[in-house]
C-alpha cells in the first residue's frame, strides 16, 4: 500500500516507538510521559514540519540560507468530542524585515502560503479527510 510505510511497535505500558525504513525513530506515549510524543502532538508535528519543508526553499531563496525559520502547530479541541481536532493553526516565526519593500514581502508571504496549500502532503490529506482503513487479523 505505501512506499514508505512507518512501524510502531510497542515498547511497554502506553508506550511506543515509530520507526521508518531509513533508521528514524520516534517515541510515542501517553500524555504526560516524558521524552515521547503524543499521537495528537505528531500530527501536529508533520503539520508544521511539512509546512516547514514546503515553503523554506521560497523563504530561504529571499532571506539566506542561515535564516531562523520555526513553524508552530496549534490546535482547538471539539467541545463536543475532546478526541477530535476543530482547527490546526500553523504560524511561522520568521524574520522578513530584511525584505523592506512591504510589497514584496506580501508577494513572498502569499507565494508560501500557495505553495503550502499546493503541495504540503499532510495538510492536504488532513483537510481532504483522507479515509482511512484499520485491519486486524481474524
Amino acid at each position: 500500500m505505501s512506499s514508505n510505510p512507518v512501524e510502531v511497535t510497542r515498547t511497554g505500558a502506553s508506550t511506543f516507538t515509530a520507526s521508518n525504513g531509513r533508521g528514524g525513530t520516534v517515541e510515542i506515549a501517553a500524555g504526560g510521559m516524558p521524552d515521547a510524543f503524543t499521537p495528537g502532538e505528531l500530527l501536529l508535528a508533520a503539520i508544521a514540519g511539512c509546512a516547514q519543508l514546503t515553503g523554506q526553499n521560497l523563504l530561504v531563496r529571499r532571506l539566506g540560507d542561515d535564516a531562523p525559520i520555526t513553524a508552530r502547530a496549534e490546535r482547538t479541541v471539539d467541545d463536543q468530542d475532546p478526541a477530535t481536532f476543530e482547527s490546526v493553526g500553523v504560524s511561522f516565526e520568521v524574520d522578513l524585515s530584511a525584505i523592506t519593500d512591504e510589497a514584496e514581502r506580501t508577494k513572498l508571504v502569499e507565494a508560501v502560503r500557495r505553495a503550502i496549500g499546493r503541495h504540503c502532503t499532510v495538510s492536504r490529506s488532513v483537510e481532504r479527510g483522507t479515509p482511512i482503513t484499520f485491519t486486524l487479523p481474524s
